[in-house]
């Protein structure tokens, strides 16, 4: 009654008209599936407890039905159809950048870097189709490549000097290769036969090209060359051999207005009727072909140098030319056959910068290379000031200058569709993709090769689609580049040749050639067998990527020997079942191939040098060096041999001694190390058993996950089922799942545990085995409960460890739906919407793991952790377009990655102690026992040592990693610097000189890790060394032992030298410029230099230092540069081979010696600091007593770093141990 009485207000239909009012509130909200049924009984969308989420339809993205063309990435969804229907009829044209976003060429990656030449090549060409590449190189070589798994289809012989320039027709039908012998050679391209020899230069060809230009079946090629001459070779595209019945007489015209004057460059305009070319008379010629033969049209005098880079652009009537003067010009047809331009002067600076330099002044800028976008809008110029400037094509307004080269860029690639991308590489190593409308970088690629410093781009081009590019370097490789995946390209060996590539020709009148062995026309032999840069075959599985090899039976793919002892030498004795299966029987073959073998075959010594007897074969071969399997600089006399290439085969296929000998001298230069040349057999290294960048990166990224010691985490059981699942799904390697952790013991969703034990196993995939003990959560003590596990990244998986600290953080953020966010992935910020939280599995809860579900903005649905989604701050920078990323910063990097805990480096933090050590590190690496240690393992000497060690560590790595704040804490860097004594112990036998070697540097750097040091290295310290007269003793005080670490440089640089010598590189510039043969040597050359004379100052001792050797040796580099310009000459690669491989040795040569120097310095100083003291105590003493009564505490005479020194020098030499006390 009361409650009656207390509301009166409500009617008794009161319930009856909530009802009706909520009925048509949930339609405004969430309309039913049906309008105007209304009921209180519904299910589903009619229900009156339906959420947005319960009627909302599931839309699939179209990229989910999308096939991947060739791996690229689907496009962004662009807009509505009809409003991109409607913008496209009020421009006529549509928005390039909603279809196909520039960060999309971020994706491109390297698919795989062959070595397939012996020089340097100057020459790429794609076929029209993009499906096949084509190699031209100094080795006189042109190689077909496939551009979709980079077999090695053909080699085309016949030339005897450099490849020059490529060219393809437009029918796809033919290609011509233009060398500095004098002469272009013509190839079918159907079936690899020679069409033409075309004889008509005087000089080398400079360039090669295919005109555009179509008149019935008439088509015209055009070459250009050294003697000032411009030849127009008519030819039938109906009968190929229309080119032998005017080889002899081509169109020709010969510009050679006074002597050596050169035809350098040239381009035909898009419709192939105009014909530009450049000259080193400074002149631009112009030629006709529509007046039925070609004619000359205009000469164009404007530039004041030597005009070397001229292109067309993509439609209409202008080029551009770039001069040695430092201008561009581009050129435009008005009436009456005047040509006009528009100066482009490479001095030019960007509005609003600072004003240049008076060094800046004084420099002389040169156009070095010249190119279109695809739409002709702008004009790139490369400068020889390593800039790159994009200009206005109309208006000649500079618009970008794009810096990131470090040395001279002569590759300029337009994108064959995209007019915002452009492809730039130079001689730095180098490659960049360039974005011309914002002048930003989009994708880089650096070309360092191991042991041999960078290889300079000579050439790169892109396929029709723009899908792929190649490039080749200085050094041999052809690199191919892509969207997708590389798993095509995985089945290659590094290195591919064909065992008939240097087999010698015998060559006719007309100048078409045959296999001198087996009288053959090169493109009638049999299919060769492939073989590594030292003549040694392949294993079955890549023999069968030979066209023609595919089903040989395996014992007939792997070349075999066999010898009998019947006379005083033995005798090789082969058999092969003949195509027509008769056994034929071969010849016996020259001794030396045996001895080279068993040479080869048995250990060899660092210390051996000499020959091997033979009888018909010099093998003035020293062993003190081993080349490994990379091309580059080449060891002159060194003689390498096809040593197995004789097989039960054809006998186009057996090896002979001629093989051998076109084999011989082309050998790599290993890198130089400081202990000494090690030999090493050759093999092949199996990149299953490499570790991967998850284990040797020495820059911390929040994911993936890397687990260190003492690390605490957060175990997620849902993450580690979905690893296992992925783990059995892929069949990756053998997994045991009843021995999986939460098989043993009851487990949590989430554990709260501690990493307490670390080891990693070798095993294809390397996996790392952790030791998980559990924390209380309420007490935050370690139990006695623990379990381990073993996993490894992988790629899809989701990280199922999770620091504390960042499960932390994430929890108390306060996440809503429709709460923007930002999450990194791949060094870049992604953007999103929080949609909800919910399970990731319904049975668990309560787990955070995937709680998320989260909408990109590209519009993609997926689920993250908490600790995946960052708050984005007010400031930050917002991506270009919906598709794209934002690179992460430095500073908010180290923002989100794990902060130090008081007490986990100390009393003085982590910066301070890892500067500390960083410095300690540098100086121990001037023992000369530490070398070995001091950086990566070379896997080229040593390539089972991947297959042994599972967690490779070195000084340089942890000093790299410490320089970057990698270590979570102090016991982590402990644990990585107890590994180089770990394994050196494994990889060596255990009581080996090199396995000591380490357990004295691990021990040194650890006690020094351990001593916590004041400010001042002299005071409040305790740390003294035992059996003091060893060190104080004469010949081996510290400073005449610091004195021998300073001048090991002269040591090291004498070795560098020799081999340098030993490079067949090194010819030209051992001695000094002839005058009587070079004239004009001393005109444009200020210095000559040659390194016999480096050689001579060095042993004479007047080098004060190794900064004064690599000036003088640099000069020597500078001035080959300056007398010879010309970039596809053979003295300008064998000057860049040679200079990066210097480069790379003298570097650290110079840095040691700094090292060593600044240690100096500092022994100085605490001497004096010692004598001092000593000065002091000798006084009579006023207060009556002192401290230093006794032994003198010698922290305050010598610096830590030598007493680490004087530690190794007693424990290697003397076999006496200095003993650290406290």
């Amino acid at each position: 009654e009361d409650l009656v009485a207390a509301n009166r207000h409500v009617a008794p239909d009161h319930l009856l008209q909530i009802c009706k009012q909520i009925g048509p509130i949930l339609d405004r909200e969430v309309p039913s599936g049906v309008p105007g049924v209304h009921s209180l009984l519904g299910a589903g969308k009619h229900s009156l407890l339906r959420t947005t989420k319960d009627c909302c339809n599931s839309r699939w993205k179209a990229s989910t039905f999308a096939a991947l063309h060739r791996g690229r990435p689907p496009e962004s969804i662009g807009p509505w159809t009809v409003s991109s229907h409607f913008g496209r009829e009020l421009t006529g044209a549509q928005r390039f950048s909603s279809i196909n976003p520039v960060s999309n060429y971020q994706h491109m990656k390297m698919h795989r870097r062959i070595l397939g030449h012996l020089s340097a090549v100057y020459c790429i060409a794609f076929d029209r189709t993009g499906s096949r590449i084509f190699t031209g190189s100094d080795d006189a070589l042109v190689k077909i490549w496939s551009s979709f798994d980079g077999r090695l289809h053909s080699t085309l012989r016949g030339h005897n000097a450099e490849i020059s320039d490529l060219a393809v027709n437009f029918e796809n039908t033919l290609i011509a290769a233009g060398s500095c012998d004098k002469t272009i050679r013509v190839w079918c391209l159907r079936t690899c036969a020679p069409v033409a020899v075309l004889q008509g230069h005087s000089g080398s060809i400079t360039s090669l090209q295919f005109s555009p230009f179509v008149k019935g079946s008439k088509r015209y090629m055009v070459s250009t060359g050294t003697d000032a001459t411009v030849c127009f070779w008519q030819w039938d595209v109906h009968s190929f051999f229309l080119f032998l019945l005017i080889s002899d007489r081509p169109h020709k015209f010969t510009e050679k207005p006074r002597p050596g004057v050169q035809t350098v460059c040239s381009s035909f305009s898009p419709g192939g009727m105009f014909l530009a070319t450049g000259s080193t008379d400074d002149v631009i010629r112009i030629y006709f072909l529509g007046f039925g033969s070609p004619e000359k049209l205009a000469e164009l005098d404007s530039h004041t140098d030597k005009v070397d880079s001229i292109q067309f652009c993509h439609s209409g009537e202008r080029f551009v030319s770039g001069s040695r003067d430092g201008t561009a010009r581009i050129w435009q047809l008005h009436q009456r056959n005047q040509w006009k331009s528009i100066l482009l002067d490479m001095s030019a600076t960007l509005p609003g910068s600072a004003p240049l330099t008076e060094a800046e002044n004084f420099f002389k800028p040169k156009v070095t290379m010249v190119s279109w976008d695809r739409h002709d809008n702008t004009v790139i110029t490369a400068v020889n000031n390593h800039l790159l400037k994009v200009w206005n094509s109309y208006t000649g307004q500079l618009l970008h200058i794009l810096k990131g080269h470090e040395a001279e860029v002569f590759v300029l690639e337009p994108h064959p569709y995209d007019p915002r991308i452009m492809l730039s590489a130079g001689h730095d190593g180098n490659v960049f993709i360039w974005d011309l409308i914002r002048g930003t970088k989009t994708m880089h690629y650096f070309n360092m090769i191991e042991g041999q410093g960078h290889g300079a781009v000579f050439d790169c081009k892109f396929t029709s689609d723009g899908h792929r590019f190649a490039m080749t370097d200085s050094h041999g490789h052809l690199v191919i580049f892509g969207f997708g995946s590389s798993k095509p390209y995985e089945k290659l060996p590094d290195q591919v040749f064909f065992h008939t590539d240097y087999r010698p020709l015998i060559r006719d009148s007309n100048g078409f050639v045959l296999d001198e062995q087996t009288q053959q026309a090169p493109h009638l032999m049999p299919p060769p067998f492939l073989v590594d840069v030292d003549g040694n075959p392949h294993p079955p599985r890549f023999q069968r990527l030979v066209p023609g090899r595919e089903n040989i039976a395996d014992e007939h793919l792997v070349p075999q020997l066999g010898y009998v002892a019947t006379s005083k030498f033995p005798t090789q004795v082969i058999s092969q079942q003949s195509a027509e299966g008769v056994e034929v029987r071969h010849s016996a073959l020259d001794f030396a191939i045996r001895q080279l073998q068993q040479h080869q075959e048995r250990p060899v010594t660092a210390q051996a040098e000499g020959g091997i007897p033979a009888p018909a074969l010099s093998l003035n071969e020293r062993m003190e060096v081993q080349s490994p399997p990379n091309v580059g600089l080449r060891r002159s006399g060194q003689v390498e041999g096809v040593r197995q290439m004789h097989q039960n085969a054809p006998r186009s296929q057996m090896a002979t001694e001629r093989d051998l000998q076109a084999w011989r001298r082309r050998v790599v230069v290993p890198e130089l190390t400081t202990s000494g040349y090690r030999p090493s057999i050759n093999r092949e290294i199996s990149n299953e058993f490499r570790p991967s960048a998850w284990i040797t990166d020495v820059i911390p990224r929040k994911s993936p996950f890397v687990p260190q010691m003492g690390d605490e985490v957060i175990y997620f059981r849902q993450g580690h089922e979905a690893y296992v699942d992925a783990v059995c799904r892929t069949n990756l390697y053998p997994i045991n799942l009843d021995r999986q952790p939460w098989k043993k013991m009851e487990l949590r969703d989430q554990e709260f545990v501690k990493i307490t034990g670390i080891k990693y196993e070798v095993s294809p995939p390397t996996l790392c085995c952790l030791k998980l003990t559990q924390i209380d959560p309420g007490t935050g003590k370690i139990t006695d409960r623990s379990f381990s596990i073993k996993y490894h990244d992988m790629p899809d998986v989701i990280d199922f460890l999770v620091l504390r600290q960042s499960y932390d953080d994430a929890r108390n953020r306060a996440w809503r739906s429709n709460d923007r966010f930002r999450s990194v992935i791949d060094d870049a910020w992604w953007f999103g919407t929080i949609v909800c939280q919910e399970p990731y599995q319904s049975e668990y809860p309560d787990s955070l793991f995937q709680c998320f579900k989260v909408k990109w903005d590209n519009g993609e649905i997926e689920k993250l952790s908490p600790w995946d989604v960052e708050a984005i701050p007010e400031n930050a920078e917002q991506p270009e377009s919906e598709s794209a990323g934002v690179p992460v910063t430095d500073e908010e990097m180290i923002d989100i990655l794990y902060k130090s805990q008081e007490g986990e480096w100390g009393k003085k933090g982590r910066d301070q102690e890892s500067a500390r050590i960083i410095t300690g590190i540098e100086q121990l690496v001037t023992v000369d026992i530490v070398a070995p240690f001091s950086g990566p393992v070379d896997l080229i000497q040593y390539p089972t040592y991947c297959a042994i060690i599972a967690y490779p560590t070195d000084l340089n790595t942890i000093k790299l990693r410490l320089k970057h704040n990698f270590y979570r804490r102090l016991s982590a860097l402990i644990w990585d610097v107890k590994h180089i004594e770990q394994n050196a112990k494994t990889f060596n036998e255990p009581r080996s000189k090199i396995a000591e070697s380490a357990k004295i540097i691990t021990n040194v750097l650890l006690k020094f890790i351990r001593l916590v040091f004041s400010e001042d290295p002299f005071i409040d310290s305790d740390v003294a060394f035992q059996d003091m007269d060893d060190i104080d003793a004469p010949g081996t005080s510290a400073a005449q032992r610091l004195r021998q670490v300073v001048d090991a440089w002269k040591d090291h640089c004498k070795r560098l030298l020799d081999y340098m010598f030993e490079c067949e590189d090194s010819e030209p510039f051992r001695d000094p410029v002839d005058q009587r043969e070079y004239p004009d040597y001393c005109n444009i050359i200020d210095t000559p230099m040659d390194l016999g004379s480096v050689r001579q100052t060095l042993e004479e001792d007047r080098y004060e230092n190794p900064i004064d050797f690599c000036k003088d040796t640099r000069q020597i580099f500078t001035n080959a540069k300056s007398y010879t310009p010309n970039k596809r000459s053979k003295i300008y690669s064998m000057t860049l081979r040679l200079s990066a491989f210097f480069e790379e040795s003298i570097s650290k040569i110079i840095s040691d010696y700094k090292t060593a120097v600044k240690s100096s310095l500092k022994l100085r100083r605490s001497q004096r600091f010692r004598k001092k003291l000593q000065h002091q105590e000798s006084a009579p003493s006023r207060q009556g007593s002192t401290r230093y009564a006794g032994s003198p505490c010698l922290c305050c005479c010598c610096d830590l770093l030598f007493y680490i020194y004087f530690y190794c020098i007693n424990s290697v030499h003397s076999n006496k141990k200095v003993i650290f006390s406290s």
